[in-house]
């Protein structure tokens, strides 16, 4: 079997960096594959184009940066008539909507859609709605990441069920069950007790109200460190620095960047907090788990899919600073049993977020469409 993955962008991003992670396990499983990307990466973050050829896959490039330049299509056309895959499989809005247009043309080859956020209006725009509708109703099968973002589909994009398959992120946990450097000697962190969170640095990400609780955090666990990780698309870091000079918090809490060592990161840790507002799925928070690590995350619809409250962490309402903060305290104050709450969580993650389900699953059904003749 042949697949042709059809992607926005190469950046470190989730989609991209589950990309990957599909694209190495299908290829121990034997199937032909080729990568076919619109932009490099995003200012900011680092490209994975060598990390898909460090593996044996084929990435190709369209050189399509920008976003209202659809000349690509033609390439993309050819490209197919070329490679002649038995199943097309796009990621993200615009490489959606791409492979849709030139299936409906086209007619083959079978044609996958994986969704892998909630696309809201005032993020992509108000016309992004009624394309993503169409493409969606044009692929052979769509791949939900999450049950929240079959629901958005179904709900807000009208989108039959009986389309939509969830198959939820699924990580090696090996890749994250040890550090490669120790960062708490190398940023000379020792005796700080690290709470650390990763994402964009963006509005929906809700690193504001983590800011915010460690106002009354640092009261109760003066050792306390907020350390947040992630690049800077739209500038709102300059936001979060002048809400961290208004709190006073400079040296309790530090935006750190985009790190590319996320396993090192993450073992730096005693918490991991993720206070996003809306999400996809929440691929950091499983990763966090497969570093052992207690996480506090927001009570939103795809995070419940992932925390079992109280038990591989704790879940409070998005928005909720001092519930933030209370559970983040505990959690210090506690770390044997902080502790035990994060090796629950890397458990659930091994039983229900790895490679081999979601390989498996999207390789049945790539399967069901091939046999089925499409």
């Amino acid at each position: 079997m042949k697949v042709l993955h059809l992607i926005n962008t190469l950046s470190t991003g989730g989609a991209e960096l589950q990309l990957l992670t599909l694209c190495r396990h299908l290829k121990h499983q034997g199937v032909e594959l080729v990568v076919v990307y619109l932009r490099e990466q995003v200012q900011g973050t680092r490209s994975l184009r060598s990390d898909f050829e460090q593996e044996g896959i084929r990435v190709i490039s369209l050189h399509a940066d920008n976003r209202y330049d659809w000349r690509f299509l033609s390439k993309l056309a050819r490209l197919l008539r070329v490679e002649r895959p038995h199943i097309l499989h796009s990621h993200l809005p615009r490489a959606d909507i791409a492979a849709a247009l030139l299936h409906r043309f086209m007619r083959s080859p079978a044609f996958f859609c994986s969704v892998h956020g909630i696309y809201q209006d005032q993020w992509f725009g108000p016309w992004i709605a009624p394309l993503l509708r169409q493409a969606y109703r044009e692929a052979d099968g769509v791949i939900a990441i999450s049950y929240a973002v079959k629901s958005w589909l179904c709900q807000g994009l009208g989108i039959s069920a009986d389309k939509i398959t969830v198959v939820h992120y699924g990580i090696e946990p090996e890749r994250f069950a040890h550090p490669k450097q120790n960062l708490v000697t190398a940023w000379r962190l020792e005796g700080q007790a690290i709470i650390g969170s990763i994402g964009r640095l963006e509005v929906g990400k809700g690193f504001d109200c983590l800011i915010q609780a460690m106002s009354v955090v640092q009261r109760h666990v003066p050792r306390a460190l907020l350390m947040i990780a992630g690049h800077n698309p739209s500038g709102y870091g300059q936001a979060l620095r002048t809400l961290i000079d208004r709190l006073q918090l400079n040296d309790r809490v530090k935006l750190v960047g985009f790190q590319d060592d996320i396993p090192s990161f993450l073992h730096a840790l005693e918490v991991f907090a993720f206070a996003s507002r809306s999400e996809g799925f929440g691929q950091v928070v499983i990763e966090a788990m497969a570093a052992g690590k207690p996480v506090v995350a927001s009570k939103i619809p795809s995070l419940v899919e992932i925390v079992i409250g109280g038990e591989t962490g704790f879940l409070v309402d998005p928005n909720d600073s001092k519930a933030f903060a209370h559970a983040l305290v505990w959690l210090l104050n506690h770390l044997e049993e902080a502790k035990e709450i994060g090796e629950r969580g890397r458990e659930r993650l091994s039983q229900q977020f790895s490679v081999e389900k979601m390989g498996e699953k999207t390789l049945s059904l790539y399967w069901t469409l091939v046999e089925a003749g499409h």
